[in-house]
């Protein structure tokens, strides 16, 4: 079965689209990611990867409204916007910029996720117990959260305002409605109230939510173990912290661990050389070990916009080795670096094929034949056995790092 109005999300980074698109493939769908928006007839579920976290507000205001123009000629049967689970972001003003091109007085809100432990009680944000501001998301080095009150946590617009209710509250006609959710029964209460009138937003358990809530299913997706490419890169691009067990477990299954180049790091304008020398290091390390990972592990300098030009130096590397040496599948950890990745590699269409784990996705790549790309939110954890030497695993869900 196809359905004959497809599905749009808007995602505002590559590994929420990519999460998306897990949940997607759990419901037997057609799913495809796009960069940029083109009609697929074929897709179930389209879902637009736009990177607008990244960018500063009125840039992301006008991008989305743009997309979300595009979008609506599509007559889709509903579009979805995908945000951040901790509400990083320019939220606000990229779904007011949605409703108005939408024509829509109104947006429900819900980032929580019990199944991560990730709830919101009485307006206040939890991640374990433990309140967000309080949690690895404090230390975002682009939106540091500094408030479990998700009222302080979004911005408000002297239009719409911002509003916490509970699932059985009476809807306003206008404004952000932030949900609280502490558990599965109260996601499927906000889902049941989906309306013509009305814009969804949230994580990905309300989205999988809404498909069960309006019964759009094609049939069920079962995993099975499936057998990695033999040339395989792994790039750590995520500013989260590396545990020492993601480290044990890539030094005793002898993986080879190359790190960025302190001259690389530490210096804004570096010489070419080190870059070059970083890439020669890569490729012979894929030639003798057929798995690389890559990473930059140091301690944050003062540099303003570092992460934005690590990214940039990450992708640049995996462009060089990827013209020097066929690669077969590339894991990538973050969504920023991921979206870097795919603009220099000049991909602008991946279709999902395997669930690894929940938010750990496997693709296809349209323009490569034989490329697999493999991404995740840089707060979850890799599955164990993304480092086994040859085989992924059937899925295994573990909760987010933080």
């Amino acid at each position: 079965m196809s359905y004959k109005k497809k599905i749009v999300v808007i995602a505002d980074d590559f590994t929420g689209a990519a999460e998306i698109g897990g949940i997607g493939l759990r419901h037997g769908m057609n799913v495809i990611i796009e960069t940029e928006p083109i009609d697929n007839k074929k897709a179930d579920i389209l879902i637009v990867a736009t990177d607008s976290r990244s960018m500063n507000t009125n840039e992301a205001e006008e991008y989305i409204a743009q997309i979300t123009r595009q979008i609506i000629g599509f007559h889709p049967q509903f579009i979805f916007k995908k945000i951040d689970s901790a509400l990083r972001g320019n939220i606000t003003e990229e779904l007011v910029s949605q409703m108005k091109v939408m024509q829509k007085n109104r947006t429900i809100i819900i980032a929580a996720n019990p199944v991560f432990n990730r709830i919101i009680k009485n307006g206040r944000y939890f991640i374990n117990n433990v309140p967000l501001d309080q949690t690895c998301f404090a230390n975002d080095l682009q939106f540091p959260i500094q408030s479990s009150d998700v009222l302080m946590i979004l911005k408000n617009d002297e239009n719409y305002p911002v509003i916490n209710l509970k699932p059985d509250d009476l809807l306003p006609e206008k404004g952000l409605i932030v949900g609280d959710v502490e558990n599965s029964d109260d996601l499927y209460k906000w889902a049941v109230r989906f309306s013509d009138n009305t814009l969804f937003a949230g994580a990905s358990g309300f989205f999988d939510s809404l498909l069960k809530a309006l019964r759009l299913k094609n049939g069920t997706f079962k995993t099975k173990p499936v057998p990695f490419g033999r040339n395989t890169l792994v790039v750590l691009g995520s500013p989260y912290p590396k545990d020492d067990q993601l480290l044990l477990q890539i030094e005793q299954h002898g993986h080879l661990l190359l790190n960025m180049p302190v001259e690389i790091y530490n210096h804004k304008n570096y010489s070419p050389v080190h870059l070059e020398e970083w890439v020669s290091q890569v490729v012979s390390g894929i030639e003798k070990h057929h798995k690389v990972i890559v990473a930059s592990m140091h301690s944050n300098n003062a540099e303003a916009g570092l992460s934005v030009r690590i990214r940039q130096v990450m992708a640049e590397l995996v462009k060089k080795v990827a013209s020097r040496i066929t690669l077969n599948e590339i894991l990538i950890e973050g969504g920023s670096t991921t979206s870097e990745i795919l603009k220099q590699m000049n991909i602008k269409k991946l279709i999902p094929i395997h669930e690894l784990d929940t938010g750990v996705i496997r693709m296809q790549v349209d323009s490569i034949p034989g490329l697999f790309i493999t991404t995740k939110p840089g707060s979850y954890l890799w599955p164990e056995n993304v480092w086994l030497p040859d085989v992924i695993d059937q899925f295994n869900s573990k909760v987010p790092e933080c």
